[in-house]
């Protein structure tokens, strides 16, 4: 049955992550090409502001240089000429010419007689300018002009010079307008009303209605000038399918890896607990053990029991590997016995020969549930001349809490001589009322902490106050982890009696323990 869920879960997450990210490169797809259409319009509708603005500057210029030229006659030959002139040197101003009362009564292309009716302005601009949608053109009468009159001049240009951009795509749609208004001014097609009310204050809008990707543009230089710029909608999906091609082979690519990975990692953990328990039938397991020194004389006065595992293929596991898988599976027992095993052949003779000696084998919370663990204990002692004392169990702060039967093993292990330590001190639940309840002889000191020694980190004051409960409760420390010259100063001279770490030593094999003890 476990098996059957274990094979649904494994199925469930290569789905997952076979089509993740499938569907997340084509939503990246589809947010990467409306983007690029979003930036696309709206650099169309600056281009058509900045059109319209460059249209309104050259008119006010031809303006101000007429009313700079003026001595008089606004329609001498003198000033007709100055006319002409900037006719022809400016890109969008087409005409220029004097005005008297509604009437231009001569241009850039010469004198009107009577005058040319202009009609009422449509708007008169903040600074005095008279604002016409649809000036009269000599000699063009179909032909739409914009222009603006003041101090008795006038200047005009083509209504279509600001949207007359040429583009890539077919059915693009131009326009300018008044925000104030929503007055329309000019245009390359139909403008839906609604585009006119998008921008409100913002500087520039992008958004997709009716059918068409939209972008508006406030003038920068003209308050009264919008630009309006409309792709259709059809080439955000032409975008789209490019970026797909572009990012779906790498989500492919990534679903494969994933889902690669996820099958061996899957596989790896349902079959993890066969290959243990073969590695302990064919002795894959073995052990490596880490010095532990006296801080005063930085003399090897313990060392750690810590479990490898060689694979028949030459790779070695390390234990964070296995011992979850272990003890989930409930072969944590099997492991232990085979450590305490290890441990017999390759120290009991060391410890026979160095009584002050003493060697720290690490225990799970399952170790604690039955006698079979202390019984394997005694076996290595009994006989073998290996005092009781020598021997030290590492039980971690967690296994406390939850085993209900801690309390009456570790009673027993004591009352053999076998020593009780908490590993990994600090980093679990335990408050000092609940430690006075049980009875150890040492406290190990957390890399955690260790590490945290001399910095500004906030738990750099947790050694001080583990060593302050220590010393109530009349227990050993050692300290794990140390790298530093300094961190070993500062633990020697809080009166913490070991430690142990890359300082002194990495975790060495048995052998080469017994050649620096002998």
């Amino acid at each position: 049955m476990r098996r059957s869920r274990a094979l649904k879960f494994i199925i469930a997450v290569a789905l997952v992550t076979a089509i993740g990210p499938v569907l997340a490169a084509i939503y990246l797809a589809q947010q990467q090409g409306l983007a690029a259409e979003f930036d696309r319009v709206i650099s169309y509708a600056r281009s058509v502001a900045a059109r319209s603005d460059r249209a309104v500057d050259q008119m006010q210029e031809a303006i101000d240089s007429l009313i700079a030229e003026n001595t008089g006659d606004s329609c001498s030959d003198t000033m007709l000429n100055q006319m002409r002139q900037l006719g022809i040197s400016m890109e969008f101003m087409k005409v220029v010419g004097a005005v008297s009362g509604e009437s231009m009564i001569c241009s850039t292309l010469g004198l009107h007689g009577d005058g040319l009716a202009l009609g009422p302005p449509d708007s008169i601009t903040p600074t005095g300018s008279r604002l016409r949608l649809n000036a009269p053109m000599p000699l063009s009468s179909q032909t739409p002009y914009i222009s603006i009159e003041r101090d008795g001049f006038i200047a005009m240009a083509h209504r279509s010079q600001a949207v007359d951009l040429v583009v890539d795509q077919e059915g693009v749609l131009f326009a300018t307008f008044d925000p104030a208004s929503g007055e329309l001014r000019t245009s390359s097609g139909d403008v839906d009303p609604q585009w006119m009310s998008a921008v409100d204050d913002l500087p520039e809008a992008a958004f997709i209605s009716n059918g068409f990707i939209v972008g508006v543009v406030r003038s920068e230089q003209v308050a009264q000038t919008a630009a309006i710029a409309a792709i259709p909608a059809r080439y955000l999906g032409e975008r789209v399918w490019t970026f797909i091609w572009v990012l779906l082979p790498i989500g492919l690519a990534t679903a494969a890896i994933l889902t690669g990975s996820v099958i061996y990692v899957a596989r790896m953990q349902v079959s993890l607990p066969v290959q243990i328990r073969q590695g302990l039938r064919q002795n894959e397991f073995y052990l490596e053990y880490q010095p532990v020194v006296d801080l005063r004389t930085r003399q090897w006065v313990g060392a750690e029991a810590l479990v490898r595992w060689r694979r028949k293929d030459g790779r070695i596991m390390q234990p964070d590997e296995f011992i979850p898988v272990a003890e989930h599976s409930g072969l944590i027992g099997l492991l232990t016995e085979k450590v305490i095993e290890l441990a017999s052949r390759d120290m009991v003779a060391t410890l026979r020969n160095n009584p002050d000696f003493f060697l720290t084998l690490n225990l799970s919370a399952k170790d604690l549930q039955t006698g079979k663990t202390l019984d394997s204990l005694m076996t290595m002692v009994q006989g073998s001349g290996v005092k009781g004392g020598q021997i030290v169990v590492e039980l971690t702060e967690r296994m406390l809490v939850d085993a209900s039967a801690a309390k009456s093993v570790i009673a027993a292990m004591r009352n053999q001589g076998i020593r009780v330590a908490i590993d990994d001190f600090g980093t679990g639940y335990c408050s000092l009322s609940y430690l006075e309840t049980m009875q150890f002889d040492c406290l190990k000191i957390d890399r955690l902490f260790v590490e945290a020694i001399d910095t500004e980190a906030a738990t750099n004051r947790v050694v001080l106050h583990i060593i302050k409960m220590a010393r109530t409760l009349n227990l050993k420390l050692i300290a794990e982890g140390v790298e530093t010259e300094a961190q070993a100063r500062y633990l020697s001279e809080h009166d913490v009696e070991y430690a142990q770490g890359w300082l002194f030593s990495k975790a060495i094999a048995p052998s080469e323990l017994i050649a620096k003890l002998s």
